[in-house]
């Protein structure tokens, strides 16, 4: 028998960390990386192909062109692989721009809150799920596209997804290792996507038990984590993932950590995951309403809460920005309407990229400089 099949769907930092990570898996796996650029997917397969060898890992690596928006290729592309897992790790709006080419656009997302680019971010996750689950109803679909927030949006159309890849996976294995837990059996962390930064508010900041009693100083303990560079977190978060894609994929045993978005649920939670499935693993007193209840409050952190019927919400504060240049943005849309909302976001960057940042307010520039 082969051995298990994932597909990967991108070629970004994320998605490239996560590939070097399950090349180097101890068990048998079949990886097949799929982007737009034949030819980065095909770098990206070779380094990953070293990396197993390296490693001692009996991973063998393939390479294939994929546009995430030509439905009928991927449908073909998808119905000939029949991967066990696909993973979704390619999206239009990057969370490193703001690091790289600041602009006003960039700026609007740090008023407005990342969730503004919901619509940019969720585009490709719907045109491959919808694929996949047409050519290839038996392939689990993870999303490391904002799942937080996508994946709830997925389900809410009746597209599978069976887990998300991302922060609260970072956050909970780098606390695990800085408290020296043999693995993330006795943590139980809930974190949504925006606090792999601190909020403002100290009582907004994620919640964490250990050995079953609550993590008092959770915030005095992620300091140090979340002051690291955003390309080592994202080895973190790509190895934590990749053990947890191997699971669900069948190669190797299950995991016990932590994912954002399983089985659709909005924000992060602690899970286990085993050939196939994904399951709440929440501590002792706080029942699966009440996490998602706390995950959709944190929501608003991002500028945009997905309600469980897929109606996105945009905050007040990320509303009164986005209006500031769109002004009759809607203020709720459904599932249904994420094509005309891309449609204005992307308009809309390509004007802002032409428009330099503006200058820190006076104060927060003193402040730097001191």
């Amino acid at each position: 028998m082969s051995p298990p099949l994932v597909a990967v769907v991108g070629t970004g930092a994320f998605a490239s960390a996560l590939v070097r990570a399950l090349a180097r898996r101890a068990h048998p796996l079949r990886l097949h990386v799929l982007g737009r650029d034949p030819g980065r997917a095909r770098h990206l397969a070779d380094l990953a192909g070293d990396h197993a060898f390296l490693a001692g890992a009996r991973t063998t690596c393939a390479a294939g062109p994929l546009d995430p928006h030509d439905p009928d290729r991927a449908r073909h592309l998808l119905g000939a692989l029949r991967p066990d897992v696909l993973v979704i790790a390619g999206s239009e709006q990057s969370p490193a721009e703001a690091r790289t080419t600041p602009s006003a656009w960039t700026d609007l997302l740090a008023r407005a809150g990342f969730g503004l680019t919901l619509a940019l971010q969720s585009s490709a996750a719907v045109r491959l799920a919808t694929a996949c689950a047409e050519a290839s109803p038996g392939t689990g679909i993870v999303n490391a596209c904002f799942p937080d927030a996508v994946n709830p949006l997925l389900h809410a159309r009746g597209l599978p997804v069976a887990c998300g890849l991302g922060n609260v996976a970072t956050l909970a294995s780098a606390l695990a290792a800085r408290l020296a837990l043999p693995d993330e059996r006795a943590l139980h962390l809930l974190a949504h996507h925006a606090h792999l930064h601190a909020p403002p508010r100290p009582d907004d900041d994620a919640r964490g038990w250990l050995d079953g009693a609550p993590l008092t100083d959770l915030r005095g303990l992620l300091a140090p984590v979340r002051s690291r560079p955003r390309h080592h977190l994202n080895e973190v978060g790509a190895a934590a993932g990749a053990a947890a894609v191997a699971a669900l994929a069948g190669a190797g045993p299950a995991h016990t950590g932590h994912l954002p978005g399983p089985r659709g649920l909005p924000g992060g939670y602690p899970v286990t995951v085993d050939h196939r499935s994904v399951a709440l693993r929440l501590p002792e007193g706080v029942s699966p309403d009440r996490a998602v209840e706390w995950n959709l409050r944190r929501a608003e952190l991002d500028g945009v809460v997905v309600g469980t019927d897929g109606t996105v919400r945009t905050t007040p504060r990320a509303l009164d920005a986005l209006r500031g240049h769109w002004p009759d943005a809607p203020s709720t849309y459904g599932p249904r309407d994420l094509e005309p909302v891309r449609d204005h976001l992307l308009h809309l960057r390509d004007r802002l990229r032409r428009q330099p940042a503006p200058p820190p307010p006076e104060s927060a520039a003193h402040h730097d400089h001191a």
